[in-house]
């Protein structure tokens, strides 16, 4: 069990299925081409219009690469995850798509099965902006994120290990009363001592 967002698994699964699966294919171009996405530049704030089959992506021109690639995942965000024209929709609604946008361009443009790698063999935050092109905050975000999962995984793990050995220690024959043996003995009989497990197994012998 990994601690991943239902959004992140989601993404993972569609760029594996893509063959989206190193750093280098996580160009604009590459992206774009994957999922049907025109892209054109104009003198104008970020936007694509989109439908289930394919998008049309007006990025801002003139920018750094960094914020560029930050506004692209944004927006491809938006393409992964939302319908609708926000024009249409409720302040409320609308500000609940950015957020969601925001964090979905992390995993987006940072996919964990091919950021992690590279961050543990990284030794300065400077490389993963050289890497991924991305803004610092964003890397930093990132990284934020993945320590988070892999702090509640290993929190999940130790209290998996404690119960393991919590129930080892149960079976353990000295420990287990005659009429408890006597039903387990019982029961081996009638279904048969091969379809027990094994911790069943090594109590009855």
């Amino acid at each position: 069990m990994r601690f991943i967002s239902l959004h992140e698994e989601k993404l993972t699964k569609l760029y594996q299925k893509k063959g989206i699966i190193t750093v280098s294919d996580l160009s604009i171009s590459n992206i774009a081409d994957s999922f049907n996405i025109l892209i054109k530049y104009h003198h104008l704030n970020s936007k694509c219009l989109y439908d289930n089959n394919c998008g049309l992506m007006l990025l801002k021109e003139n920018q750094r690469i960094e914020n560029e690639r930050a506004d692209f995942f944004h927006e491809m965000a938006h393409f992964f995850s939302h319908v609708g024209d926000q024009r249409k929709m409720v302040k409320d609604f609308v500000r609940l798509q950015e957020r969601q946008a925001h964090w979905i361009s992390l995993y987006a443009s940072m996919p964990r099965f091919i950021f992690e790698p590279i961050l543990n063999e990284t030794r300065s935050l400077k490389e993963l902006v050289e890497v991924f092109q991305l803004p610092e905050t964003m890397i930093k975000e990132r990284i934020r994120i993945i320590r988070q999962q892999n702090s509640t995984q290993s929190y999940y793990d130790n209290l998996h290990q404690q119960e393991d050995l919590r129930i080892n220690r149960s079976l353990q024959k000295e420990k287990i009363y005659d009429s408890t043996l006597e039903v387990l003995q019982k029961l081996s009989n009638q279904v048969g001592e091969e379809k027990l497990s094994y911790e069943i197994q090594s109590l009855l012998r």
